[in-house]
């Protein structure tokens, strides 16, 4: 039974790296988006010439 219980806590625990994983990389991609925002926000601010 214990055995059991540890090989399910070592499973979840492997879940839980993955999904620590992929949040860094949708983090990583905001960061990103949000520069590529503010960058095109500057040019617009630009004026016409």
């Amino acid at each position: 039974m214990g055995k059991f219980l540890n090989y399910e806590l070592r499973i979840t625990n492997y879940e839980l790296r993955i999904t620590n994983y992929e949040l860094r990389i949708t983090n990583y991609e905001l960061r990103i988006t949000n520069y590529e925002l503010r960058i095109t926000n500057y040019e617009g601010a630009l004026p016409n010439r």
